[in-house]
């Protein structure tokens, strides 16, 4: 006769295992459905980590915490304000002359390779380009779809620009209520603990910040210098890709360097080879030189963990992922340091 031990489970435990099954597979499926929203509140919270120690800094001086977030978020539209209204017309002026110029381009690039000048010929590549460039105007304004596809795109940024930032300066203004909120999940006995780490975890979010809008304008001043030095068309307009792009950790450099290699090759095949052996050289510098210097003096940790972190944050979660990693890693040190290698030392 069998006993009680060796029977299955009851009808009452498989009922909770499909009711815990199905729940986890609904909720699962809804962070899938608001993905996108969920990535935006969290790089929200992210730069309200970041942006808190200079917040208080603010408000050490004196200044009360609304006026100090408003300062900081003033300060920061005000200079970019600044630098559209001092970039903007000459990126303008040579956008608009790289599209007039395009088919001059092709044709230079044929000069030197008697195969690439056939193939250009004989495709009418050149006239096609020009015939393109100047039916731009034309064509946008009598397609009612490509219209409404880019202001749509446009107001897609600017929405999800919008959202990030009202949710950073209510982030900035709760991060008090929301702190003391999630202290309550934490046992009391270790609050106090808990408490003194905060601290430091958001001065190296606030750290790796300023540390990678270091590496961005370093890798902008040095490549409009060379563009300038080679005398690379449009050195402004391809310098402030480069900057823009390397604000994205480790891929930054390569997707900041296309646009200036292919401006380079159809100005003249060696300038083409020069300006891609530079973009190449300078991503192993900043990946294993600038960077990890960088962000070892911003958020004290390794050079190596620092590329490591980057690297899984990228392949986990994308541009997110790495932009959030190296603080992440540099928290988890902190964390060790302090509470697990504490607790072996005693053991």
């Amino acid at each position: 006769m069998a006993t009680a031990a060796h029977r299955g489970p009851s009808n009452a435990t498989i009922v909770r295992i499909v009711i815990v099954a199905a729940a986890t597979i609904l909720l699962l499926y809804g962070v899938y459905i608001v993905k996108h929203i969920l990535m935006l509140v969290l790089v929200a919270a992210f730069l309200a980590a970041g942006l808190d120690p200079a917040v208080r800094r603010l408000e050490k001086m004196g200044m009360r915490r609304s006026f100090a977030i408003a300062t900081i978020f003033l300060g920061a539209l005000g200079f970019i304000a600044a630098f559209i209204a001092a970039v903007i017309p000459p990126l303008v002026d040579q956008i608009t002359a790289f599209a007039g110029n395009l088919p001059d381009y092709i044709r230079n690039l044929g000069q030197n390779n008697p195969r690439i000048k056939e193939w250009i010929s004989s495709n009418n590549i050149a006239d096609n380009l020009q015939s393109a460039v100047s039916d731009i105007p034309k064509n946008i304004g009598g397609s009612l779809g490509n219209v409404i596809g880019i202001a749509g795109s446009v107001l897609s940024a600017l929405f999800n620009g919008l959202t990030v930032m009202i949710l950073t300066i209510y982030f900035l203004s709760s991060l008090s209520h929301i702190r003391e909120g999630s202290m309550k999940l934490v046992p009391r006995s270790k609050r106090e603990k808990v408490s003194e780490l905060l601290d430091p975890i958001l001065e190296k979010i606030g750290g790796y910040i300023a540390g990678q809008i270091s590496v961005a304008l370093i890798a902008g001043v040095l490549a409009f210098l060379f563009l300038l030095i080679v005398g690379m068309p449009f050195p402004v307009a391809l310098a402030l890709w480069v900057a823009i792009s390397a604000l994205i950790p480790m891929v930054g450099a390569t997707l900041g360097a296309i646009p200036a290699v292919i401006v380079a090759f159809f100005t003249s095949t060696g300038l083409g080879i020069g300006t891609l052996v530079y973009f190449i050289v300078y991503q192993q510098v900043e990946n294993y030189v600038i960077a990890p210097r960088i962000m070892t003096r911003a958020v004290d940790i390794s050079p190596a963990a620092v590329l490591l972190s980057a690297l899984i944050g990228g392949s986990l979660l994308g541009f997110v992922g790495a932009l959030m990693a190296i603080p992440t890693a540099a928290s988890l040190k902190l964390i060790f340091q302090e509470v697990v290698l504490p607790r072996t030392e005693k053991a």
